[in-house]
């Protein structure tokens, strides 16, 4: 048993401590009057959301009055987790859906660094953990880094939520990743992109059982690279991204804009095909404009086909 094997009663003990913390207050959510709308495109399957108590959401935090530092007792799941006991297990206070928690780092590490290692690994396990225990719901994690990718906290977290049914909702990345065998990209083969859609996305397949979890920074180093490729040609001064994660897949969408027109606020839920809107006039923006407009504002253009070398990748 590793650092990284969390405790066989994880699962229950999350949704029971969720369910106090939701009759005691001490997460803000209207999950009663959210509306849900699937839309099926040829190419993506998104989903739009309407939460009124995103609202309460903080858009910006400060390392100044940092919750991540010492976080509410009824919100933590788990004090200690990992081989060096360097994460904790928490609640997000405005989650998105029922049981939305996050691993965050017991000491300030900054949301603008790449995911460690160990940081890789602990998201890979928790992932595996939760589809062993969870046989009713498909699981993803993600990664806001960069000051226009959706990050509200610059205390380091990884957050993770359950998909919506997959009777209506499957995501673009994983149905990219199907076809192809896993694959670690490299100079000679690039990730996966869909040239369907408008905007830079990277995909690896992984494989159904990882042997060797090192591998994990190998997936995700090239990933990195090609997203700091498209930053670099498109003259970014900034190294924004969302980085999404399941047990078959890992998915990395380089960011131009935090919001689309100034006004709708997206991350790594956004880029997977899931828009939350925290009021109506964001949700008739949303709905007028279509989620591929929204898409191809916030990041940068496909560039599916682009030759790459030793040097560009």
């Amino acid at each position: 048993m590793s650092g990284y094997d969390l405790p066989s009663e994880f699962y229950s003990q999350l949704t029971s401590k969720y369910q106090q913390a939701v009759d005691n207050g001490h997460v803000q959510y209207n999950g009663d009057s959210k509306q849900e709308e699937v839309v099926h495109l040829s190419n993506i399957d998104i989903q739009l959301t309407l939460l009124h108590s995103l609202q309460f959401r903080p858009e910006q935090g400060r390392k100044d009055s940092n919750p991540f530092a010492k976080p509410e007792p009824e919100l933590t799941i788990l004090e200690k987790y990992g081989e060096d006991d360097e994460f904790r297990i928490v609640f997000n206070k405005f989650p998105v859906i029922a049981n939305h928690f996050m691993i965050i780092t017991r000491e300030f590490k900054s949301q603008l660094s790449p995911l460690s290692l160990n940081e890789l690994k602990a998201t890979y396990k928790t992932l595996a953990a939760l589809k062993v225990s969870d046989t009713t719901e498909d699981w993803f994690a993600f990664y806001n880094s960069g000051s226009q990718s959706g990050a509200s906290q610059p205390h380091k977290h990884i957050q993770f939520m359950p998909l919506p049914s997959r009777n209506q909702f499957i995501p673009f990345a994983e149905k990219l990743a199907d076809t192809s065998e896993p694959f670690i990209p490299s100079a000679k083969r690039d990730p996966l992109q869909d040239p369907s859609l408008p905007f830079a996305h990277y995909v690896v397949k992984l494989p159904s059982v990882i042997d060797n979890l090192d591998d994990l920074a190998l997936y995700f180093a090239s990933l990195l690279q090609s997203t700091l490729n498209t930053l670099r040609q498109n003259e970014s001064h900034d190294i924004s991204y969302n980085f999404i994660m399941t047990t078959k897949f890992m998915l990395m969408v380089p960011r131009s804009h935090a919001k689309y027109k100034n006004q709708l606020g997206i991350n790594s839920c956004g880029v997977i095909g899931l828009i939350l809107c925290k009021d109506d006039q964001l949700l008739s923006l949303a709905k007028n404009d279509g989620p591929l407009s929204i898409l191809e504002y916030i990041g940068f253009p496909n560039t599916h086909g682009q030759s790459t070398d030793e040097y560009n990748y």
